[in-house]
């Protein structure tokens, strides 16, 4: 295999969870352009009929189907589809997510666990039955985990998910490791803050995070753009990251480095 080819993505099958929007809808047209299928879910799925239009009109295949990454059941369904349909799948990245600022002392229960249930229960399930098809079929894939800075250092506003995104973390590596015997790596990229409809309604909600924003991203002072996390993650979801394993990628613009 060539030094350029290794990037890419030809032939195999890539799941993309929360696909809808945002960093989700960049990472499944970037798989098309990689040279794979994808498959999508998100709980709306209007957004993935749009995707799947996008996607067609430039050559590339695409299945949808409703995912409520908090809910067993669901996910269970959604993988099941997917294997219907395509058969062998190579590549699972767990984008799904969801927060909401606050501080620790006003959080509930009910939002605590609708954040953590989000970030880190969906991680959690999905790899889960990711896994258990892999194994079954033989098939030596892999998985992305799509974590956060906000899960390598302190975040204030962000305790649940902050919380829950250093699991996704912790977990990454013991997936890698129980999993390596099969030839499945699991990764993580743990991304600064991302243009989102998400990310840009927290910036209003809150002065304190968006100057945050604008101080702790180094190299830009600003959002970072969901192109900018979708790359990292190719990478790690081809063989040019075949040596990989249990490792978080940071792409934060040097957020965390001081």
């Amino acid at each position: 295999m060539s030094h350029l080819t290794c990037f890419e993505l030809v032939g195999q099958t890539v799941i993309v969870t929360g696909a809808g929007r945002g960093i989700g809808r960049t990472i499944a047209l970037d798989v098309i352009h990689s040279g794979a299928r994808v498959a999508v879910g998100s709980r709306t799925t209007t957004e993935l009929e749009s995707l799947k239009i996008e996607i067609e009109g430039m050559g590339g295949e695409c299945f949808i189907h409703p995912l409520d990454v908090t809910d067993v059941a669901s996910i269970r369904t959604f993988f099941t589809a997917v294997e219907s349909h395509y058969g062998d799948v190579h590549v699972l990245v767990n984008n799904a997510g969801y927060n909401k600022l606050g501080r620790i002392v006003d959080y509930d229960e009910e939002l605590y666990d609708q954040i953590v249930d989000a970030n880190l229960k969906n991680v959690f399930f999905c790899s889960q039955s990711m896994a258990r098809q892999m194994i079954a079929r033989g098939v030596r894939g892999n998985i992305v985990n799509i974590s956060s800075q906000a899960g390598v250092v302190g975040a204030p506003e962000r305790g649940p998910y902050s919380g829950a995104k250093g699991g996704v973390n912790n977990l990454t590596r013991t997936m890698a490791a129980e999993w390596a015997e099969f030839g499945i790596r699991v990764n993580a990229v743990a991304p600064t803050v991302t243009r989102s409809p998400m990310a840009e309604a927290a910036m209003q909600d809150s002065q304190a995070f968006a100057d945050a924003v604008k101080t702790k991203n180094l190299l830009r002072g600003d959002l970072a753009e969901p192109e900018e996390i979708s790359a990292p993650v190719i990478f790690l979801a081809s063989s040019a990251a075949s040596m990989i394993t249990g490792h978080t990628l940071v792409v934060d613009g040097g957020w965390t480095m001081v």
